[in-house]
């Protein structure tokens, strides 16, 4: 398989770069830096994807392309609203419109929860409503739009993963997973809102790459949430991060701070027609993220 990886140099597409070339696969990447890692194998190309002329760049031809490219912002402000415009919704148009210069018709797509903002059941299904509530969240479903269009229009084998929030070594959004790794670490108090009942899933970066690898492999299309299947709260993150780095940090609750929503997702379709089964629980996948942080 000749596989082009947008996105080569963040968390999710570097893991998948290696996974790639470690199964023989011809692999090209993609990112707005360069490469920090000499691969054997591997063809990396540095261009923003927001900027069309970057794509004359890329040579050769390709079974299948993987979108990873992404500025993340997190929270409510909307200061990053035009660089996550730019990269996550033109950007991903830029590669579709690529795609079609070039024939290229398999697409593996990166998308995210935030598609989903405030869901009313607390658990999200890929039926559910999608009214996202941070700018991130817009970009992506803008991109989610853009590559429902293409499929239809250009007849583009699509699947989009929607994540959950992804954790692994290569992590470098400051939230709260790795806020409290760096407490535990220094021994230092974590402070949690409200009683620390906030709950969200959390995946290890592993299990996305699985749930990509199989998309690749067994051709379905479609959207699919792809998450460990479990609600952790805040109190038990702390708990568990504390536990596995045997850090002495002493966790404190902060009733004055309101806490954020709870989010779960559905990843019964994943498992269904992906065979996706995640292999990590939050234990286990921060038993193997501690060996490399």
């Amino acid at each position: 398989m000749k596989a082009l990886v947008f996105g080569a140099t963040g968390l999710i597409g570097a893991h998948l770069i290696k996974r790639l070339v470690q199964e023989g696969h011809e692999v090209t990447g993609v990112s707005r830096g360069p490469q920090k890692e000499e691969i054997k194998s591997y063809r990396h190309i540095s261009f923003d994807i927001a900027q069309k002329e970057g794509f004359s760049k890329i040579k050769g031809n390709f079974d299948i392309c993987f979108n990873m490219a992404a500025h993340i912002a997190t929270g409510y402000s909307t200061d990053d609203a035009l660089k996550c415009l730019l990269v996550n919704a033109i950007g991903t148009l830029n590669i579709l419109e690529f795609m079609v210069e070039r024939g290229i018709k398999r697409l593996i797509h990166s998308s995210s929860v935030t598609v989903y903002g405030r869901p009313k059941r607390r658990v999200a299904y890929e039926e559910s409503p999608l009214n996202p509530i941070i700018v991130y969240g817009v970009s992506k479903l803008t991109a989610e739009k853009y590559c429902i269009m293409f499929a239809s229009q250009h007849d583009l084998q699509i699947t989009m993963l929607r994540y959950a929030s992804v954790y692994g070594p290569g992590l470098t959004q400051y939230t709260a997973l790795p806020i409290f790794i760096e407490k535990a670490q220094k021994n230092e108090t974590i402070f949690l809102f409200g009683d620390g009942t906030r709950s969200q899933d959390y995946v290890y970066v592993d299990d996305v790459i699985e749930a990509n690898m199989l998309a690749a492999k067994n051709g379905a299309s479609g959207i699919f949430n792809i998450g460990s299947g479990r609600k952790t709260t805040m109190e038990s993150l702390s708990k568990t991060i504390i536990d596995v780095f045997e850090s002495k940090s002493k966790i404190q609750y902060d009733p004055s701070k309101s806490q954020e929503f709870s989010i779960g997702i559905d990843i019964s379709r994943a498992k269904k027609h992906l065979k996706y089964e995640p292999k990590y629980d939050l234990r286990s996948g921060l038993m193997k993220y501690r060996e490399k942080v």
